[in-house]
This record gives structure tokens, sequence and C-alpha cells, in this order.
């Protein structure tokens, strides 16, 4: 448990350490404190049932690394939607709107999914729940989590072999 002043220390203690580093993730000084921020949010968010065992730094080192890959994939993602969704309506200039034409591929897959599939893969790459977290919800081992996870893939991969990299980041 992280209690006010403890958060404040290390907020003083580590901030300018951790800015240096996610400059070094995200290349941009503006980005670098958003990334910084959403950390320490985060952290203060869950200082009722967060237990760094390590150390400090290395904990939040580790959670910049991922925020900012995190970031990184979701403006990639945006992107290339967006570039999808340009070409499809420059290619047809179909009276559906791109996005929603994406949207509708990508329910249709979810629907190929069997049902228990369906159900780990919206936990996961919707609610965005860890396997863990998945597998308290359903009552299930994470083992059994990460099978169908590979199997929910598998499948959604087949189903959307050309806008995976879109949808699925």
């Amino acid at each position: 448990m992280l209690d006010r002043r403890t958060f404040e220390n290390t907020f003083r203690d580590h901030h300018a350490a951790c800015l240096a580093f996610a400059v070094h993730y995200t290349g941009d000084l503006h980005e670098a404190e958003e990334v910084v921020q959403q950390v320490f949010l985060r952290l203060w968010e869950k200082r009722e049932t967060i237990d760094v065992t390590g150390a400090m730094r290395s904990y939040l080192f580790a959670a910049i690394r991922n925020t900012a890959i995190s970031n990184w994939r979701k403006e990639t993602v945006r992107q290339e939607k967006e570039q999808v969704a340009g070409d499809l309506h420059a290619a047809g200039g179909q009276a559906q709107s791109p996005a929603w034409e994406l949207e509708r591929m990508y329910h249709r897959a979810l629907e190929v999914l069997p049902d228990r599939c369906r159900e780990v893969f919206i936990l996961s790459r919707q609610q965005q729940l860890k396997y863990a977290e998945i597998a308290d919800v359903m009552n299930i081992s994470v083992k059994t989590v990460e099978n169908q996870m590979g199997k929910a893939l598998k499948i959604m991969h087949k189903e959307l072999k050309e806008y995976l990299h879109v949808l699925l980041l």
C-alpha cells in the first residue's frame, strides 16, 4: 500500500529520471511527459492494492516502457485505420463509411469464435483485463485463458487476414 507521503516522495525522487527514461522511448518531451503522468496517475489510482516488491525505480521504468509502447501501438493503429479508411473510400466511394465496414467485419469475425473463446477475447482485447483477472472473472485457470486466447487469435487471424494489423494491435 502506498500512502500520500510515500507517493509524494516517490514522485519527487524519481520524476526527473522517469522523464529522461520516457524521452528515450518516445523521442519527444511532450509525449514523454504524458507517459510519465499516466504512470504516476495509475500508481496513485492503484495505491491501495499495489505491491512493489523490488526497487521502485525499476517498477516505474518498466511501467513507463510498457505505457510508451502501448501508446505507440494505439497511435499506430489509429493512423493505420485512418489510412485503410482513406484507401477504402478512395477505391470504392462506397455509401457505407469505411470505419463502419471495418467494424462490421470485426464483429462478424467475433461471431465465428466459440462462446468461451469470444468471451476471453473480449475481456482481454476490449476490456483490457489481464489473463489472471479474466481467469478470476470466468472462474477458469490462467492456462485455460492462455489456451482460449491462442485459439481466438488464430481464428481472428484467419478471418481478418487483410486487416489484422489494424484491428488487433
